[in-house]
């Protein structure tokens, strides 16, 4: 089924949606370090990957659900725009070329590269930023300096996986259809080894 939501409400809802998903699961795998946690992100995600699966009224199952198309200022990436809308080329004035909607996505995607750098050297020189440095470096320490490991844990997790959603925005963007075969153990390991 699809929510008929399109690109630019999908953004945040995703970003939303991931940073719930991070602070769930960071809370009761603070204790765990390395391998263990690793092991436990892993298995996680293959229980949602599971529930999507089967969640056929929300995700379609193993059908999936087709991922709204990006659009610039009401401008839609189509050679046959639906009544009411217009399409980038005729707005234009070129010829239609389906790369359009790459070359979009590719340069949206190096703005939110470049403003994600930007928010992650200011989240350095912070005092949040100092915190996950020292608790990266030494957790004992951390917590004998007076630091809360489980708040600094936390917000660790709900910000990777805040952007971790504005990338599955993307990739849903681009990709055009997602179903929960794209999700399988084999792209968890590879992401890990990477």
């Amino acid at each position: 089924k699809n929510l008929d939501f399109g690109f630019w409400t999908s953004l945040p809802a995703a970003a939303g949606l991931a940073a719930l998903a991070g602070c769930v699961l960071g809370f009761p795998v603070l204790r765990m370090h390395g391998d263990y946690l690793a092991i436990v992100t892993l298995g996680f995600g293959e229980i949602i990957r599971i529930v999507l699966n089967n969640l056929t009224t929300l995700t379609g199952g193993p059908n999936g659900i087709s991922a709204p198309r990006p659009t610039l200022f009401g401008l839609v990436f189509s050679n046959n725009p639906a009544p009411g809308e217009t399409a980038f080329h005729e707005f234009a004035g070129i010829p239609f070329s389906a790369g359009h909607r790459y070359v979009f996505l590719y340069i949206l995607i190096l703005l939110f590269v470049a403003a994600a750098i930007w928010v992650f050297i200011r989240l350095r020189e912070m005092p949040i930023g100092r915190a996950w440095e020292a608790l990266r470096e030494d957790e004992v320490a951390c917590k004998a300096l007076g630091i809360n490991h489980t708040t600094t844990k936390l917000s660790a997790f709900t910000l990777g996986a805040t952007f971790g959603g504005i990338g599955g925005t993307f990739f849903a963007a681009t990709e055009g259809f997602i179903n929960p075969a794209s999700f399988t153990f084999i792209e968890s390991a590879i992401i890990l080894s990477i």
